[in-house]
Order: structure tokens, then C-alpha cells, then sequence
């Protein structure tokens, strides 16, 4: 679920998210930090999982952006670790990236460093055949 979604209607959102996690879902945010993030929803909303949006990585090209991202989302992070959420960081394309999310820990990572976007043929394949893209 994105966290824009949880702003349109809270309460049913509420409601949805609690029926889901009764019925043994595994409930994940998605794109945290991109919209109208409210910390409250992380007290509120029975999610599993918080995935924090690609553009706290953006900004290699400006150090001073790259750093305050990184500021950011490391502190988010472990913000999400003390709330035992488990976390996914979207929209890793670099080895420097990596090392980042590796340095701060406990923290799964998505993005073009590991595989681009594929058909689900393809990647049926790729599993099969044990290899990386």
C-alpha cells in the first residue's frame, strides 16, 4: 500500500489494514517519505513492513543533497528498527548505495543495482537457473 492512500481515508484504511493483518497478511507501506508523511501512521496502521521512498539515494550529483538524504533516511531507518518493522529501501543503483544500506543494517534494498524490471517468463527463468541478472 502506498502511504498516499492512507491519507484519502484513514479510518477505512484503518479498518482494511487490521482485517488484512487478521487474516495473516503481510502488510507493506510503500514509497515512504514521498508524500504527506505522518509518523502517526506508524503508531497507528498495523504495517509489517516500510519501505522508504528512492529519493532520500537521489542526488549524487549534489553532495550537499546526497548527504541530507542520506541524513534522512538513515535516521528513518532506525527509527523503523526501534518500531520492529522490517524495511526495504527502494531505488538502489549503486555500489556506494549498497554500501550505505549495508552500513546501517538490518535492511533489505531494491533498485537497478540488482536487476531491472523484468517479464514474469523472465523471471521464472532467472530463478530456475540460480543465477543474478
Amino acid at each position: 500500500m502506498t502511504e498516499t492512500i492512507c491519507t484519502t481515508d484513514s479510518q477505512v484504511f484503518l479498518e482494511i489494514c487490521s482485517n488484512l493483518c487478521k487474516a495473516g497478511f503481510t502488510i507493506a507501506m510503500d514509497d515512504f517519505g514521498s508524500g504527506y508523511s505522518s509518523l502517526n501512521m506508524l503508531k497507528e496502521i498495523p504495517i509489517d513492513v516500510i519501505k522508504m521512498d528512492m529519493r532520500f539515494l537521489a542526488g549524487d550529483h549534489d553532495p550537499s543533497q546526497q548527504e541530507k538524504g542520506r541524513s534522512i533516511l538513515r535516521s528513518l531507518i532506525k527509527m523503523a528498527q526501534r518500531l520492529h518493522l522490517d524495511i526495504m529501501v527502494e531505488g538502489v543503483e549503486t555500489r556506494d548505495q549498497v554500501e550505505f544500506i549495508k552500513d546501517i543494517g538490518q535492511c533489505a534494498a531494491q533498485g537497478y543495482f540488482y536487476a531491472r524490471p523484468l517479464p514474469t517468463s523472465d523471471f521464472e527463468a532467472l530463478l530456475r537457473s540460480g543465477t543474478t541478472a
